[in-house]
């Protein structure tokens, strides 16, 4: 659908993150973390799971049972949070420690520094079948079997065999969907809207549509227009998550978030020209991205912007 976008564009519907696998359904949510203590266990597959210390926020250390994982996928809340209920189609904020069952650690954000920020369909199923229905604020151990993990490939570059069950604890700490939205009352720029070239069509706060009147010019470079500047913080440097629709100059469209239910993560840095004009607008605004013809057309994106995950 999106074969000929201009490679920083693709960008957005391919970002790949250290749980990323080959198959895919996940989900997140949205809230304040919990006091520590609380204890729940929920879609235990009926097999000793690992024991888990420390805090939510914290990094946790798992302690493995001598008896072998379970069979098949097991969930237990350790802290359950207040927040909103994660579906599955949400984008998740969290950080995580994964730990092949019994073995090493092979991957954690408390070490690198940087939670993921990303569509839960985008990573292992065992994550979207483990942690939908759970609350932002919640702390999750998850024993994900090979068929709800990195399949009968493993992961050879982190470790992981093609027989391992591999453990996730996951702190959920926020989560956006299908009703993350801009600012309503953001202010619009009428000079900027009646110059933009593309149309953008739909009140802020809500779904847009995008359409190429004939004629419209091709960008020569990218060009990005703030069509309703919102009041939220700068866009500064990182990962932003927005609802957005496109079409390409050939007049296809290339996908709406409001359709999908499902916002995009977009990768902001000065280097990457595509999203470098998006530094230093508000959150809560509405932005028209033109970008010129890579490999393949042109492209006119309308970006909401959500939210910039700290």
């Amino acid at each position: 659908m999106r074969r000929h976008l201009p490679v920083a564009v693709g960008l957005l519907l391919t970002a790949t993150l250290a749980v990323t696998a080959c198959s895919s359904d996940s989900q997140a949510v949205d809230g304040a973390s919990p006091g520590a203590g609380s204890q729940s266990t929920t879609a235990t597959a009926g097999s000793v799971l690992p024991t888990v210390t420390g805090d939510f926020g914290e990094p946790p250390v798992l302690t493995f049972p001598s008896s072998g994982p379970p069979a098949e996928l097991a969930t237990q809340v350790l802290v359950e949070g207040d927040g909103r209920v994660v579906t599955a189609k949400d984008v998740v904020v969290a950080e995580y420690v994964g730990q092949v069952w019994g073995g090493a650690v092979f991957d954690s954000t408390y070490d690198t520094g940087t939670p993921i920020v990303t569509a839960l369909a985008d990573l292992v199923s065992g994550w979207a079948k483990g942690l939908a229905g759970q609350k932002v604020g919640s702390r999750v151990l998850l024993s994900v079997p090979p068929g709800d993990g990195y399949g009968t490939g493993g992961n050879k570059a982190r470790g992981i065999a093609p027989t391992d069950t591999i453990v996730f604890v996951v702190d959920l700490v926020d989560a956006f969907g299908a009703d993350a939205a801009g600012q309503a009352d953001a202010v619009p720029d009428d000079a900027a809207r009646d110059t933009a070239g593309p149309q953008v069509s739909g009140p802020p706060g809500g779904p847009a549509t995008l359409t190429l009147p004939a004629g419209t010019p091709t960008p020569a470079d990218v060009l990005t227009t703030v069509l309703y500047r919102g009041s939220g913080a700068p866009v500064a440097e990182g990962k932003v998550v927005g609802q957005s629709a496109g079409v390409d100059w050939t007049g296809t469209s290339i996908g709406s978030t409001w359709q999908t239910g499902t916002p995009k993560v977009f990768p902001v840095a000065p280097t990457d020209p595509t999203f470098a004009g998006l530094i230093g607008v508000p959150l809560g605004s509405r932005v028209l991205l033109q970008v010129p013809a890579g490999s393949g057309p042109a492209v006119a994106l309308v970006i909401d912007l959500v939210a910039q995950p700290a």
